[in-house]
Protein backbone atom coordinates (compact mmCIF):
# COMPACT_ATOMS: atom_id res chain seq x y z
CA UNK A 1 0.00 0.00 0.00
CA UNK A 2 2.82 2.54 0.89
CA UNK A 3 4.26 1.92 -2.50
CA UNK A 4 1.15 2.47 -3.89
CA UNK A 5 0.98 5.43 -2.27
CA UNK A 6 3.77 6.85 -3.30
CA UNK A 7 3.87 5.57 -7.06
CA UNK A 8 0.66 7.61 -7.15
CA UNK A 9 2.28 10.74 -5.34
CA UNK A 10 5.25 10.53 -7.59
CA UNK A 11 2.90 10.18 -10.91
CA UNK A 12 1.02 13.40 -9.60
CA UNK A 13 4.13 15.47 -9.17
CA UNK A 14 5.51 14.46 -13.02
CA UNK A 15 1.99 14.79 -14.22
CA UNK A 16 1.78 18.35 -13.18
CA UNK A 17 5.31 19.39 -13.40
CA UNK A 18 6.89 21.54 -16.00
CA UNK A 19 10.15 19.84 -15.69
CA UNK A 20 10.47 16.22 -17.26
CA UNK A 21 12.70 14.71 -13.96
CA UNK A 22 12.28 16.18 -11.01
CA UNK A 23 16.13 14.64 -10.23
CA UNK A 24 17.13 16.58 -12.80
CA UNK A 25 15.66 19.85 -11.81
CA UNK A 26 17.27 19.81 -8.04
CA UNK A 27 20.79 19.29 -9.30
CA UNK A 28 21.13 15.40 -8.98
CA UNK A 29 23.16 13.64 -11.35
CA UNK A 30 22.08 10.61 -13.07
CA UNK A 31 25.00 8.35 -13.85
CA UNK A 32 23.80 6.05 -16.33
CA UNK A 33 20.47 4.51 -16.83
CA UNK A 34 20.17 0.88 -18.18
CA UNK A 35 16.87 -0.58 -20.07
CA UNK A 36 14.12 -1.20 -18.22
CA UNK A 37 14.05 -5.11 -18.42
CA UNK A 38 17.36 -4.98 -16.35
CA UNK A 39 17.25 -7.57 -13.31
CA UNK A 40 13.25 -7.53 -13.95
CA UNK A 41 13.00 -10.79 -11.70
CA UNK A 42 14.81 -9.12 -8.54
CA UNK A 43 12.60 -8.84 -5.52
CA UNK A 44 13.18 -5.45 -4.28
CA UNK A 45 10.06 -5.96 -1.24
CA UNK A 46 12.11 -9.67 -0.33
CA UNK A 47 15.36 -7.58 -0.38
CA UNK A 48 13.40 -4.75 1.93
CA UNK A 49 12.41 -7.76 4.25
CA UNK A 50 15.11 -9.63 4.49
CA UNK A 51 16.82 -6.33 5.63
CA UNK A 52 14.18 -5.57 8.06
CA UNK A 53 14.68 -9.45 9.69
CA UNK A 54 18.60 -9.31 10.28
CA UNK A 55 19.29 -5.65 10.48
CA UNK A 56 20.28 -6.19 14.45
CA UNK A 57 21.87 -9.51 13.85
CA UNK A 58 24.41 -11.45 11.84
CA UNK A 59 22.94 -13.98 9.26
CA UNK A 60 25.50 -17.38 10.86
CA UNK A 61 25.30 -18.54 6.98
CA UNK A 62 28.08 -15.79 6.23
CA UNK A 63 31.19 -14.23 7.71
CA UNK A 64 30.89 -11.37 10.16
CA UNK A 65 32.66 -8.59 8.92
CA UNK A 66 31.95 -5.88 11.61
CA UNK A 67 35.23 -5.80 13.35
CA UNK A 68 36.73 -2.79 12.50
CA UNK A 69 39.92 -4.05 10.82
CA UNK A 70 37.24 -5.43 9.06
CA UNK A 71 36.13 -1.97 7.72
CA UNK A 72 32.62 -2.92 8.83
CA UNK A 73 29.40 -4.80 7.60
CA UNK A 74 27.74 -2.27 5.69
CA UNK A 75 28.23 -3.92 2.15
CA UNK A 76 28.35 -7.91 3.20
CA UNK A 77 24.61 -6.91 4.79
CA UNK A 78 23.30 -5.37 1.50
CA UNK A 79 24.53 -8.11 -0.46
CA UNK A 80 22.61 -10.81 1.29
CA UNK A 81 19.83 -8.85 1.27
CA UNK A 82 19.82 -8.56 -2.69
CA UNK A 83 20.88 -12.64 -3.15
CA UNK A 84 18.98 -13.69 -0.34
CA UNK A 85 15.98 -11.82 -0.35
CA UNK A 86 15.37 -10.31 -4.03
CA UNK A 87 16.99 -13.48 -5.26
CA UNK A 88 19.37 -11.44 -7.39
CA UNK A 89 21.87 -14.23 -8.88
CA UNK A 90 25.84 -13.84 -8.70
CA UNK A 91 27.75 -12.31 -11.32
CA UNK A 92 30.62 -13.53 -13.10
CA UNK A 93 33.35 -16.65 -12.38
CA UNK A 94 34.03 -18.57 -9.22
CA UNK A 95 37.61 -17.90 -8.76
CA UNK A 96 38.07 -14.44 -9.96
CA UNK A 97 37.73 -11.18 -8.39
CA UNK A 98 36.99 -8.10 -10.88
CA UNK A 99 35.17 -5.62 -9.44
CA UNK A 100 33.07 -4.31 -12.82
CA UNK A 101 32.38 -8.56 -13.68
CA UNK A 102 31.95 -10.42 -10.48
CA UNK A 103 29.56 -10.55 -7.61
CA UNK A 104 29.25 -13.71 -5.31
CA UNK A 105 29.73 -15.27 -1.99
CA UNK A 106 30.99 -18.77 -1.28
CA UNK A 107 33.16 -18.39 1.50
CA UNK A 108 34.95 -15.47 3.95
CA UNK A 109 38.03 -15.30 1.67
CA UNK A 110 38.90 -13.51 -1.45
CA UNK A 111 40.25 -15.48 -4.35
CA UNK A 112 42.52 -17.87 -4.53
CA UNK A 113 40.45 -19.24 -1.23
CA UNK A 114 38.73 -22.43 -2.22
CA UNK A 115 35.54 -21.18 -0.88
CA UNK A 116 35.76 -17.49 -2.13
CA UNK A 117 33.84 -14.11 -2.32
CA UNK A 118 34.31 -11.30 -4.05
CA UNK A 119 35.59 -7.96 -3.16
CA UNK A 120 32.68 -6.24 -4.24
CA UNK A 121 30.47 -8.38 -2.00
CA UNK A 122 32.17 -6.94 0.73
CA UNK A 123 33.31 -3.34 -0.15
CA UNK A 124 31.13 -0.71 -0.35
CA UNK A 125 33.50 0.72 -2.85
CA UNK A 126 34.06 -2.55 -4.80
CA UNK A 127 30.39 -2.25 -4.85
CA UNK A 128 29.96 0.72 -5.91
CA UNK A 129 32.40 0.14 -8.96
CA UNK A 130 29.98 -3.06 -10.04
CA UNK A 131 26.82 -1.95 -9.67
CA UNK A 132 27.27 1.26 -11.07
CA UNK A 133 30.25 3.48 -11.54
CA UNK A 134 32.94 5.28 -10.28
CA UNK A 135 34.64 8.01 -12.42
CA UNK A 136 32.20 7.12 -15.23
CA UNK A 137 34.04 3.23 -15.10
CA UNK A 138 31.87 0.63 -13.71
CA UNK A 139 30.19 -2.88 -14.50
CA UNK A 140 26.72 -0.81 -14.77
CA UNK A 141 24.62 -4.31 -13.27
CA UNK A 142 21.91 -1.88 -11.55
CA UNK A 143 19.24 -0.41 -13.80
CA UNK A 144 20.11 3.35 -12.66
CA UNK A 145 22.46 5.19 -10.21
CA UNK A 146 22.20 8.75 -9.01
CA UNK A 147 24.38 11.19 -7.29
CA UNK A 148 23.74 13.61 -5.23
CA UNK A 149 25.40 16.01 -2.81
CA UNK A 150 24.98 16.16 1.11
CA UNK A 151 23.72 19.66 0.51
CA UNK A 152 21.47 19.68 -2.22
CA UNK A 153 19.27 16.61 -0.10
CA UNK A 154 19.69 19.15 3.34
CA UNK A 155 18.04 21.84 1.82
CA UNK A 156 15.65 19.47 -0.73
CA UNK A 157 15.05 15.40 0.11
CA UNK A 158 12.28 15.10 -2.09
CA UNK A 159 14.41 14.09 -5.53
CA UNK A 160 15.41 11.02 -3.44
CA UNK A 161 12.19 10.05 -1.92
CA UNK A 162 10.78 10.47 -5.52
CA UNK A 163 13.82 7.98 -6.81
CA UNK A 164 14.00 5.26 -4.04
CA UNK A 165 11.36 2.79 -2.90
CA UNK A 166 12.33 -0.10 -0.34
CA UNK A 167 15.00 -2.42 -1.43
CA UNK A 168 16.89 -0.03 -3.42
CA UNK A 169 20.36 0.73 -2.42
CA UNK A 170 22.03 4.16 -0.51
CA UNK A 171 25.66 4.68 -0.87
CA UNK A 172 27.81 7.86 1.28
CA UNK A 173 30.65 8.77 -0.68
CA UNK A 174 33.15 11.22 1.59
CA UNK A 175 34.75 14.65 -0.09
CA UNK A 176 37.92 11.97 -1.35
CA UNK A 177 35.41 10.26 -3.78
CA UNK A 178 35.81 6.68 -1.59
CA UNK A 179 32.50 4.97 -0.57
CA UNK A 180 32.11 4.66 2.75
CA UNK A 181 28.72 3.10 3.82
CA UNK A 182 26.04 0.90 2.11
CA UNK A 183 22.47 1.41 3.34
CA UNK A 184 19.23 -0.49 1.92
CA UNK A 185 16.17 1.25 2.36
CA UNK A 186 13.48 -0.76 4.18
CA UNK A 187 10.64 1.79 4.54
CA UNK A 188 9.27 5.21 4.13
CA UNK A 189 8.91 7.34 7.38
CA UNK A 190 6.80 10.72 8.39
CA UNK A 191 7.42 13.91 6.42
CA UNK A 192 8.45 11.82 3.39
CA UNK A 193 11.51 10.46 4.70
CA UNK A 194 13.27 7.47 3.82
CA UNK A 195 13.49 4.37 6.44
CA UNK A 196 16.96 2.24 6.13
CA UNK A 197 18.15 -0.86 7.50
CA UNK A 198 21.96 -1.02 7.86
CA UNK A 199 25.19 -3.12 9.35
CA UNK A 200 28.84 -1.41 10.34
CA UNK A 201 30.93 -1.96 13.24
CA UNK A 202 30.24 -4.00 15.66
CA UNK A 203 29.22 -1.20 17.75
CA UNK A 204 25.60 -1.30 18.40
CA UNK A 205 24.73 0.76 14.86
CA UNK A 206 23.03 -2.64 13.56
CA UNK A 207 19.87 -1.00 13.26
CA UNK A 208 16.47 -0.80 11.10
CA UNK A 209 13.94 2.16 10.26
CA UNK A 210 16.88 4.92 10.22
CA UNK A 211 15.72 8.05 9.27
CA UNK A 212 17.87 8.79 5.85
CA UNK A 213 17.36 12.45 6.52
CA UNK A 214 19.34 12.45 9.79
CA UNK A 215 22.19 10.70 7.26
CA UNK A 216 22.72 12.55 4.54
CA UNK A 217 25.55 14.48 6.32
CA UNK A 218 27.39 11.50 6.98
CA UNK A 219 29.47 12.19 3.98
CA UNK A 220 29.82 14.31 1.10
CA UNK A 221 27.89 13.03 -1.67
CA UNK A 222 24.82 10.05 -1.60
CA UNK A 223 24.46 7.53 -4.84
CA UNK A 224 21.22 6.04 -4.96
CA UNK A 225 21.57 2.32 -6.69
CA UNK A 226 18.35 0.89 -8.20
CA UNK A 227 18.93 -2.58 -9.27
CA UNK A 228 15.63 -2.62 -11.32
CA UNK A 229 13.43 -0.06 -12.83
Amino acid sequence: MKRKLKSAFVATVVACSTLLMSTQAFGAEVMFTNSTSTNSSFDRGGAADYAETWATQANPSYANYGSNSDGGDCTNFVSQALYEGGGLPFNGTKGQNRNTVDWYYYGPHVPPSTNPRTSSWTGAHQFREHFAVINDQGGKKAYRATKYTSQELSNNFQPIYNELFRGDIVQHVNSAGHTIHSQMVNGYGPGNDLKVAQHSVSNGTWNKDISLKSYVAYGSWIVSIKIKS
